[in-house]
């Protein structure tokens, strides 16, 4: 036998343990607790050990997309600058422009943001705004939260009734303030 033979053995088998490792952790860390079901309660304890595994590869989500009550509200953030004592809407963050491979963590603080008790992110997520698209220091800058959420029916809709469906779009402001200095 080669040692050739060896190694390709060798990263073939290392290959399907981080596969069964990396299921089995995302399964593992998806479970609820459940009292009264053994098996649930040991599976639950252990999501300590293969928490960090599962946060750094961004396996966290939990989300209901694939059950009878999936997610349903749509949300965008808009900056507005104030310009000759009027709001004018310089940019909308929605999954639209948002790189794909950004995607889940940028939209994730956006929906963060919108929590009352995150008026610090929401400032700190201006100011970067601001640098990274060189808004002049002391610019008025307005943070606001739009969304609607798509209806749901007893009966399924027709093609013909979606295509005229139009959002009844919903918005709040979150926060006014100045841009800092550029540095």
């Amino acid at each position: 036998m080669s040692t050739m033979r060896i190694i390709r053995g060798i990263i073939k088998t290392a290959i399907a343990l981080f596969v069964v490792f990396h299921m089995s952790a995302t399964f593992m860390y998806s479970l609820y607790y459940v009292d009264g079901v053994p098996v649930l309660e040991w599976l639950f304890e252990k999501r300590t050990h293969i928490r960090p595994y599962v946060l750094a590869t961004s396996q966290w989500q939990r989300w209901n997309l694939f059950s009878p009550d999936p997610l349903r509200r749509v949300i965008e953030m808009e900056f507005d600058q104030k310009t000759e004592g009027e709001w004018v809407n310089i940019f909308t963050l929605n999954e639209h422009n948002v790189t794909w491979f950004q995607r889940a963590p940028e939209l994730k603080i956006m929906r963060r943001m919108e929590e009352e008790n995150m008026r610090p992110l929401q400032e700190r997520y201006v100011h970067d705004f601001c640098k990274i698209n060189s808004v002049p220091e002391g610019t008025e800058i307005r943070l606001r939260k739009r969304w609607h959420v798509i209806p749901q029916h007893d009966k399924t809709q027709s093609e013909a009734w979606w295509n005229t469906w139009q959002p009844d779009w919903s918005e709040i402001e979150l926060l006014q303030t100045t841009c800092p200095e550029l540095s």
